[in-house]
């Protein structure tokens, strides 16, 4: 018997919840791996520890290059907004594992395919593209079965769009949670206090990367999804619907039924990404099958892939990039197949050089680097040094923040310098995670010098009121007497958010 939707949430126990939000969900996975939050979470649990202050919390913002090169803002809440959200959750669990168990029962698939569930290979609840069809069953090819056309579409902006007070809308309805938005006795009218709160008092918008976002998605989705499952079959990655339907009018009654349950809670759908096809349509990619019939003969005639062959594969998944709008994913999938095959030692450098030429042109390769080039193919060290100069010089210039991080995060890591390094014009960039991965740096080298000027630009920062919009660079940079409140009651407590590596 597959489980249900509510059956992976019900598996959470509200303690256990907490835990993992606090200690895994605070920072996205698409920052630099610098970030540890176990003391933090064991400050949390101190019985004696002061309760975080209900009040308005700016936060910081990161942006991050994806995989068809257009940026997409991360947003990184203060712990203490972070905290009181997942105390929140803690607090309401069992009322929030029955609005799911409410909204889902009814469909015969789980129509969410994303969503918080205890995982297999981490501690953490949450993973963009998770599936484990052992345990989650391939509704597809039953909700597909005899149906003429596929349906897709995603709803516009959906983080940033999301309205606080959705949230109560979805557990309680629209009507009842009107009449009593000013009562901030009742659960959900705290939750929505607590959301608000982490964006600096305002109602539109959750933070796209910590995971309690997801959750508070969810309970607004999960709602859409009860209202359209009556009729329509269909699954949901995120925001992303694909409906199965009979005809072309079917599809197009969909799609205005989609948007008018979407603007019930403040959405609406991304026109420009709607299509409807006629089946049958490739499950994945074509692009997908093509790199696989492309590498499917390797280590035929001998026992390891050679240069030529490698270069062939490359060149193969770069024509593929061109004509699928330069998407980046392409060419990552090549790799990944490749690192399943025995390289030879001059493929392996062929690998190693075309990707980080390519890095040059695509800054969301950069972060990629180390998982499926230095690390698999083993660089040596003055190459990798090489390589990061580059992308420094390349992406500084350009403004392209996340790049430039990442090298100075693998010179720390490789335990390599940045020749042009200059601390005056990254405190002129004035980018959070950008300067703490200068912070980083500057402590690794011991550059007295630097450290000084970004001690004094976090002074600044703090003293013009943007502590917290910059609080991962000033709160590791600064001693616990330059900064005020629950910050000093964190440095107290010898909280850091940083790996020991790298404080």
């Amino acid at each position: 018997m597959e489980k249900t939707y509510s059956d992976f949430m019900n598996e959470i126990a509200p303690d256990e919840l907490y835990d993992r939000l606090i200690q895994y969900g605070l920072f996205s996975e698409k920052l630099p791996p610098v970030f540890d939050c176990e003391a933090f979470l064991l400050y949390c649990k101190k019985p004696d520890r002061p309760v975080f202050p209900q009040q308005w919390y700016p936060f910081a913002v990161f942006d991050s290059m994806r995989n068809i090169n257009i940026p997409r803002p991360i947003g990184i809440p203060t712990p203490m907004a972070h905290e009181r959200i997942c105390a929140s959750l803690k607090e309401n669990w069992s009322a929030i594992q029955n609005h799911f168990q409410d909204v889902t029962s009814s469909s015969s698939h789980i129509i969410s395919r994303i969503h918080i569930r205890k995982m297999k290979d981490t501690d953490s609840l949450f993973k963009m593209n998770y599936s484990n069809w052992k345990t989650d069953g391939t509704p597809e090819p039953d909700i597909s079965l005899g149906k003429k056309y596929l349906v897709r579409a995603d709803i516009s902006k959906c983080f940033p769009s999301i309205y606080s007070h959705a949230i109560p809308w979805a557990i309680a309805t629209k009507s009842i949670a009107k009449q009593t938005v000013h009562d901030d006795t009742i659960w959900y009218n705290k939750l929505d206090l607590e959301v608000r709160n982490s964006t600096n008092g305002e109602t539109h918008g959750l933070l796209i990367g910590p995971h309690t976002s997801n959750i508070l998605s969810e309970i607004i989705l999960c709602r859409i999804d009860k209202t359209l499952s009556a009729k329509w079959d269909y699954i949901r990655n995120i925001d992303d619907f694909s409906c199965y339907v009979n005809t072309q009018d079917e599809a197009d009654e969909f799609l205005v039924q989609l948007n008018s349950s979407l603007r019930e809670y403040g959405l609406s759908l991304n026109h420009k990404k709607t299509q409807i096809f006629e089946l049958p349509v490739a499950a994945v990619e074509q692009w997908t099958h093509q790199i696989q019939d492309k590498t499917v003969y390797l280590e035929k005639f001998h026992s390891y892939v050679d240069y030529h062959e490698v270069q062939a594969v490359l060149d193969f998944c770069i024509e593929l990039m061109s004509k699928n709008k330069d998407n980046v994913s392409i060419l990552f999938y090549g790799i990944k197949v490749l690192q399943g095959h025995n390289l030879s030692p001059n493929a392996k450098i062929y690998v190693a050089k075309t990707i980080t030429s390519l890095a040059l042109n695509f800054p969301y390769i950069v972060p990629l680097l180390d998982q499926f080039v230095y690390e698999p193919y083993e660089v040596e060290k003055d190459t990798v040094e090489k390589y990061i100069n580059l992308i420094f010089e390349r992406y500084l210039p350009k403004d392209y923040f996340e790049a430039v991080a990442y090298s100075l995060y693998y010179a720390v890591k490789y335990d390599v310098t940045i020749k042009s390094f200059d601390v005056d014009t990254i405190i002129q960039k004035n980018d959070c995670i950008l300067l703490l991965c200068s912070l980083i740096y500057c402590r690794h080298y011991k550059l007295r010098k630097s450290l000084e000027l970004l001690k004094k630009h976090a002074k600044n920062l703090v003293a013009n009121g943007d502590m917290d919009s910059y609080w991962p660079f000033t709160y590791e940079c600064l001693s616990v007497g330059l900064v005020k409140g629950a910050w000093k009651e964190l440095k107290k407590a010898d909280v850091s958010f940083l790996k020991a590596e790298y404080k």
